[in-house]
């Protein structure tokens, strides 16, 4: 993959306006990534609930040595984020840095891969519902269809080259209350759907309020949304409140959703608590051969020493955690993720692309 045919194939994917919810744009996205593909490769398409999934690779599509796990959707923007536009060495645009800039990558990795003849399966996987969750996607890839890389590369995390040795997971608890409507004034002939929540919320500040307001490893968590109430003199008949919780690699999702259960059932034990939006930590020990091999090619061809760091947002890699496979994670040099000011480095993209041909190379 060269600087112009990486320009090209960016900015042809900027200009389609793949937000998660077009499906049609994002299969349109995925067709021109398709008729991309470098010779001698196999095609997989995958439609599954409000997602489309592309693999292509050269052999062993469901079971690769390596996978190139992207994702091709984006969150909505003003209609000029776009249009890809160059600043001295900077690129904008919606998606530049999350992610778009990857696809062209992975379609010159897979080529060199075929062309050099390298004895390993290579597979690049494209999905389209990361924004929301990567339910339909990168879940249903991972748990139902039962594609199981031997490794898996995500640069979706660790801005300006660091490596990603472990990402917080995520747990989303939706707790739905029902109350009996009346009249404020006569507020002892009904039941307030609010107040049971507004309980429960305190309950879990108290435990979890003090970590919130630093950078921690601790679990955090979040009230999201909290919502009831239809009239201001009317008691409230129904409401619920969302729970977000981001936890290190000591916990896991269904702990969290049982502890919230248990103490929203100690209050009212008519609430009904259920999480709605998952996944595992993942961590990648710096200290694995493989991972000694991927920092000490990036470490050439960027000509920095790589950072061990960690990360906070979740990405599809979360679904692949129970698998424990060695998951890769890092990207070039970006920023302004999701914001009007979009932008990734292009001499990064550059040599992040040469350190991961490096790597590939370093793996037979």
């Amino acid at each position: 993959m060269n600087e112009k045919v990486f320009l090209k194939q960016l900015e042809e994917l900027v200009a389609l306006q793949t937000v998660t919810s077009d499906q049609k744009t994002n299969a349109k996205a995925l067709d021109l990534v398709e008729s991309w593909k470098p010779s001698g490769t196999k095609v997989k398409k995958i439609k599954n609930g409000n997602a489309e999934i592309l693999i292509i690779g050269n052999k062993n599509l469901m079971s690769p040595d390596v996978a190139y796990l992207v994702h091709i959707d984006v969150v909505p923007g003003d209609e000029k984020m776009f249009k890809m536009s160059k600043k001295g060495d900077n690129l904008f645009g919606r998606g530049v840095s999350d992610m778009k800039f990857s696809v062209p990558m992975g379609l010159g990795l897979l080529d060199e891969v075929i062309t050099k003849k390298l004895p390993i399966s290579f597979g690049l996987v494209i999905t389209t519902d990361e924004e929301t969750g990567g339910f339909d996607g990168g879940e249903y890839l991972a748990t139902k269809l039962g594609f199981k890389p031997k490794l898996l590369i995500v640069p979706d995390g660790g801005d300006n080259g660091i490596f990603v040795e472990k990402a917080k997971g995520v747990c989303m608890v939706r707790v739905s209350s029902k109350g009996k409507a009346t009249h404020s004034s006569r507020i002892w002939e009904g039941k307030n759907a609010i107040e049971s929540l507004v309980k429960l919320s305190n309950t879990l500040l108290e435990k979890y309020g003090d970590n919130n307001q630093n950078e921690t490893w601790k679990t955090t968590m979040n009230i999201g949304r909290f919502h009831g109430g239809e009239a201001d003199n009317q008691v409230c008949p129904e409401a619920f409140v969302v729970f977000d919780f981001r936890f290190p690699e000591d916990r896991s999702w269904r702990e969290i959703e049982k502890e919230v259960q248990k103490d929203a059932s100690m209050i009212d034990k008519s609430l009904k608590a259920e999480c709605f939006d998952k996944g595992d930590p993942t961590f990648t020990s710096a200290k694995l051969p493989v991972v000694k091999k991927y920092l000490s090619a990036m470490e050439k061809e960027i000509g920095v020493k790589i950072k061990v760091g960690r990360t906070y947002g979740a990405s599809d890699a979360r679904h692949f955690s129970f698998l424990k496979v060695p998951v890769l994670m890092s990207k070039p040099m970006g920023g302004e993720i999701h914001a009007d000011g979009e932008w990734i480095s292009l001499d990064s993209c550059m040599k992040f692309y040469k350190g991961l041909s490096l790597f590939i190379k370093k793996l037979v």
